[in-house]
């Protein structure tokens, strides 16, 4: 030890705050390093500059590893916790709980092996009651007595609880936000303006195309859309990007892929700006709307459609009243009059029944299409649907299969089943004058086939038959009605339970079934 007087040694203690304090106050003879007058110049000078920086700072001394700390670290250490027993206390006595993982640190740096680093290290400590998950930054440097041997460890350290949690929640949030992106099957794009590239998940690029291991070039994007739509998306790019705008990108374009085909994308994106208006970033999301898209268009077509089809009927209701009207005062013997009153009926029944066909769609849609099950025949159902079908019909309708058949079903809405079938089987096979229904059933279901032999039906709209506001209209030929009686025919099978379904080659005609169940 240096020889050192009291005046001498106090100019190393002053100051500090209230570790300063602490540290002159601290009876330092009851340890082995003895009272401040019998110790060394380096265990002074180095507790001067610890007790004297702003920045977190913890000394290990001596054989014991006596310890000292200054007010940066003393947060550390929490509200009762280890402060301020821990001054001058054994370091093993005090870091009980992480002694088997600082101690070979320690060790390494007392040994001469030289000083260490962690960043953002996990080590918990206890205090404030309880025993804390804390994240440091630290270094271990060894302190060189007069002899030339380390006497000690001088600890800088940062806690960086604060900054490790918030990363693991930003990338929480980052995880949470791509399962979204994935669960909402997104595109994702981050455009660079000034090289006009853009980075995309591979959901985007599947879309456009593109390698996806590349960044993509704006121009090649723009080249993948169809022709009408390039322009506005290209107008709607540089809107968001001049300066003064609000930065906001909405726009619905279509991508015409060689490798899928067309894709109707809504793009939703904002523009950041820097500090002089330019245009840094530009972000967003891309959504596959073409779903959305063709039934946007068959709810355009059904109301041109249903205008057409309500138009038709009224508009010869009304001519057959006007004629009515004139006979009733003109010649009201005359034998016009049952020609224009079955031509009025005719006129307000189709009415009722495009009504009706609306009405039903409306229940189904809230949900309050009621049924009321009974045990009935099925075959005899049918027969009653032909019965009232041939009145009248160019077509022959023949019946094979089971002579009896009873299950419980609404015999109403079956029957609003059949006769759609049958009447769609007489409207697209014009040229041929036969339909061919069928009533099976095996231990589970009973099974009801509707066959024409008539246009048939292409293979790409197979899937969409029983769709709301979907026609099956071929070969240029338009046909009445509103789109909708497959959907409610659908919809009443599903509802008791059953399965519909239609098989069907073009030009060759078409069988559309359903089952029952049979309990």
């Amino acid at each position: 030890m240096v020889d050192t007087s009291q005046a001498n040694y106090a100019q190393y203690l002053k100051g500090g705050g209230e570790m300063g304090r602490l540290t002159r106050e601290f009876d330092w003879g009851g340890t082995i390093i003895g009272s401040p007058d019998t110790w060394s110049q380096s265990l002074l000078t180095t507790v001067s500059i610890m007790l004297n920086s702003r920045f977190p700072m913890f000394l290990w001394w001596g054989s014991d590893l006596i310890q000292f700390y200054n007010d940066a670290y003393r947060p550390s250490l929490g509200n009762n916790g280890k402060h301020p027993k821990a001054l001058g206390q054994r370091g093993e006595d005090c870091w009980q709980e992480i002694w088997p993982v600082i101690k070979p640190l320690i060790d390494q740096v007392m040994s001469g092996c030289g000083s260490t680093w962690s960043e953002d290290q996990l080590i918990p400590i206890y205090r404030n009651n309880q025993l804390e998950d804390v994240y440091w930054t630290f270094s271990y440097s060894p302190v060189i007595d007069e002899t030339g041997k380390c006497a000690g460890v001088l600890v800088i350290c940062n806690e960086t609880t604060g900054k490790v949690k918030s990363y693991n929640e930003m990338l929480e949030a980052k995880k949470e936000l791509e399962f979204t992106i994935e669960a909402a099957e997104l595109g994702t794009w981050d455009l660079d303006p000034v090289t006009n590239r853009f980075k995309g998940n591979d959901r985007l690029k599947l879309w456009f195309g593109l390698p996806l291991d590349e960044e993509i070039d704006l121009d090649i994007a723009i080249a993948r859309m169809i022709e009408e739509d390039r322009g506005r998306v290209i107008e709607a790019i540089h809107k968001a990007m001049e300066k003064g705008s609000d930065g906001n990108y909405n726009v619905t374009y279509t991508i015409a892929n060689p490798d899928n085909g067309l894709r109707v994308v809504k793009a939703v994106g904002k523009a950041v700006f820097d500090a002089e208006g330019n245009a840094e970033r530009f972000t967003g999301t891309l959504e596959d709307v073409t779903t959305e898209h063709q039934l946007q268009q068959r709810k355009d077509e059904f109301i041109s459609i249903a205008s057409h089809e309500l138009k038709t009927p009224l508009t010869s209701l009304k001519a057959s009243m006007q004629i009515l009207q004139k006979l009733i005062k003109t010649d009201i013997l005359s034998i016009k009059l049952p020609l224009f009153i079955d031509k009025a009926s005719n006129n307000l029944n189709k009415l009722l029944y495009l009504m009706d066909d609306l009405m039903n769609v409306s229940k189904i849609q809230q949900g309050h299409l009621a049924l009321n099950k009974t045990r009935i025949n099925i075959v005899d159902l049918v027969n009653d649907c032909c019965e009232h079908l041939r009145m009248g019909a160019t077509h022959h309708i023949q019946l094979i299969g089971d002579k009896e058949l009873f299950i419980d079903a609404d015999y109403r809405r079956i029957d609003q089943v059949v006769i759609n079938l049958v009447n769609n089987a007489i409207k697209y096979s014009p040229l041929s004058d036969r339909v061919e229904i069928k009533v099976e059933h095996d231990a589970e279901n009973a099974k009801i086939s509707v066959r024409d032999f008539g246009i048939g039906i292409s293979p790409e709209k197979l899937p969409h038959l029983f769709d709301r506001y979907f026609r099956v209209d071929s070969s240029g030929v338009q046909f009445s009605g509103l789109g909708l009686g497959l959907y409610i025919s659908a919809e009443i099978v599903r509802r008791h339970n059953g399965d519909i379904g239609v098989e069907s080659e073009f030009n060759e005609g078409s069988t559309f079934w359903f089952t029952l169940p049979m309990g």
